[in-house]
């Protein structure tokens, strides 16, 4: 955010004196990321939300209306910067950031891929209202997931005009993260004339190049991709460090990363200043239980960084790497008084939180005065689909008495690879005997009137459940149905459909739990507890049904999720990530 004339003069007196500041700290251990060092004796003078002055004595710019911060037996850090997330999924993108607040996260950088996903360019600007109107800074990154891929994706479509719109917004910061790098390095003529765009506006690009090496990954960085937050190992870790991109590490809800991949890096010496830490996305029920960026700041010490590596890996990098290093990252003259008070730096408790020098969270509270934006009602419980859900939906025809079919298996909570399976269809219908571990999985256009419905089954899920739907998933957002019995999966499905979206568990005729998305099937009107709380609930009802995954309900989230290995599924039918095309769920 470039000052101005007149500010820029402000500022100047203010560090002069010649302007009395709004707020003086004074005490505590300041944290200089800029340095490296924690310095006693330091005195920070805010003025009109920004440092004017840093140094030994600020009296001199203390007025009969300056406020006086006692930062006595705090250390003060500036505020911790989420480098790649995203916050329009679960609780609204505003209860999300109420949530973050309280634990010195004063700066997210975010795509809004779910809201692009379902409602196109009108979701991206419904978003920008919505976090503009809260305290914490959030530097938006126009989705590139409308559609990832048009070969096999069935989301709300970006025309390259509407590109070039969002990013003439001033709030929007550059162009999400290319996770279709597949179509990138075969040239791909609408990705080329969307990434020129932004290179030709100066913006920043960031990457996700998942399964990409040497020649590949410097393909992709040739194009201007500078970033990348999907190392999984220590290896691809150190490759895009040496490559030259910034790399990013996460320890979110979805991915943690950093076990395998953070040590071996500090024991190989390697140069960490272009090393972020990042969530990619945090779930209300774990920032609740764990924290946000102070529970990745705690991961990182835990795992080997010093104290003062771990906070500039969340300030000063991110802020680097976005070209907001003049405005947030480090506290500093000129830069906005965002600062994060810790009372215990070795477990990153944080005590209070200032944004633009005013308190906005204490004690793990936040203190923001609510002023979330109107939810316009025809974004609300708009699910529908082209003909009635019944049992009769799910039955699969077969063209032969015993076919082979391809199934998706889950190898973890995130990748997949290709089982073929001999079944047997005696009616001409696919049967599947009930004590093996195979569901069923259905996925349906709710958002687009599109009539496609897709096919496919899932081994290794663990859960024996009647039936499991979820309209929140990478990145179709689509209306997807897991489950063993058709009449369980039909009334699973026509709940979520009566309640806008979310998520439901069904088992013998009855509603185990539901947690309603009304919002475009994306996210709750529920505060981010209450979010929590049934997520919570979802979770542990999907491991006592017999999954033996943490959060059993990702691994569902990801089945769509068509630039990961190795078989997906989405409303246009199952596809094969690799060779990048639709594939039959009929083996030949």
């Amino acid at each position: 955010m470039a000052l101005t004339k007149q500010q820029s003069k402000r500022l100047i007196r203010g560090a002069l004196g010649e302007i009395k500041s709004d707020l003086i700290i004074s005490g505590g251990k300041f944290i200089n990321v800029y340095s490296g060092e924690i310095l006693d004796g330091v005195e920070v003078a805010v003025l009109d939300g920004r440092v004017c002055y840093v140094g030994a004595n600020a009296q001199h710019a203390r007025g009969g209306a300056t406020e006086i911060f006692d930062a006595s037996g705090l250390y003060v850090a500036p505020g911790f910067i989420d480098g790649h997330t995203h916050i329009g999924h679960y609780a609204r993108p505003y209860e999300n950031l109420e949530s973050y607040l309280p634990r010195g996260t004063s700066a997210v950088v975010a795509s809004c891929d779910e809201l692009a996903s379902v409602f196109g360019l009108r979701g991206v600007k419904f978003f920008l209202d919505e976090v503009e109107r809260h305290p914490l800074r959030v530097y938006t990154l126009i989705s590139m997931a409308a559609p990832q891929d048009p070969l096999l994706c069935n989301t709300a479509v970006f025309s390259n005009d509407e590109i070039a719109e969002a990013l003439a917004d001033p709030r929007i910061l550059g162009m999400g993260e290319i996770v279709s790098w597949l179509r990138l390095i075969q040239c791909d003529e609408e990705i080329l004339d969307r990434l020129a765009l932004a290179r030709r506006n100066g913006q920043i690009i960031h990457g996700h190049t998942a399964g990409a090496r040497d020649q590949k990954l410097c393909a992709v960085a040739t194009a201007g991709i500078s970033s990348c937050h999907e190392p999984i190992s220590f290896g691809d870790a150190l490759e895009r460090l040496r490559l030259g991109y910034w790399t990013m590490l996460r320890e979110g809800s979805l991915r943690q990363d950093l076990d395998a991949t953070l040590p071996r890096l500090i024991s190989a010496r390697a140069n960490l200043q272009r090393l972020i830490l990042v969530t990619d996305s945090m779930s209300p029920d774990d920032v609740e239980d764990r924290g946000h960026m102070d529970h990745v700041v705690r991961r990182a010490m835990a795992l080997g960084l010093t104290p003062m590596q771990a906070i500039q890996a969340v300030t000063l990098s991110p802020a680097t790497y976005c070209g907001l290093e003049r405005d947030i990252g480090g506290i500093a003259p000129g830069r906005f008084a965002d600062i994060a008070l810790i009372d215990d730096l070795e477990r990153c408790r944080v005590r209070e939180v200032l944004v633009n020098g005013k308190v906005v969270a204490r004690d793990g509270q936040s203190a923001v005065k609510r002023n979330s934006v109107k939810l316009p009602p025809d974004m609300l419980r708009r699910l529908q689909v082209t003909k009635p859900i019944t049992p009769e939906t799910f039955e699969i025809e077969s063209p032969v008495a015993a076919p082979k079919i391809r199934a998706m298996e889950l190898v973890n909570l995130t990748i997949t690879t290709e089982r073929i399976l001999q079944f047997n269809a005696p009616a001409g219908i696919l049967t599947v005997d009930s004590e093996t571990d195979l569901l069923k999985v259905t996925v349906f256009d709710c958002h687009h009137g599109s009539p496609n419905v897709a096919f496919g089954y899932l081994k290794g899920f663990g859960a024996r459940v009647g039936a499991v739907g979820l309209t929140t998933n990478l990145d179709e957002n689509a209306l997807m149905i897991v489950g063993r019995d058709d009449r369980d999966m039909a009334r699973c499905a026509n709940a979520l459909l009566e309640s806008g979206g979310g998520m439901a568990i069904v088992d013998k005729g009855q509603i185990m739990e539901l947690l309603d998305f009304p919002f475009g099937g994306i996210f709750s009107l529920q505060s981010s507890g209450e979010v929590g709380a049934g997520l919570r609930r979802i979770q542990a009802c999907l491991k006592k049904m017999g999954s033996s995954f943490d959060k059993p309900i990702f691994a569902l989230s990801f089945l769509p999720f068509v630039t990961l290995p190795a078989l997906r599924i989405t409303a246009r039918g199952l596809v094969h990530v690799k060779e990048r095309r639709i594939v039959s769920l009929f083996v030949d």
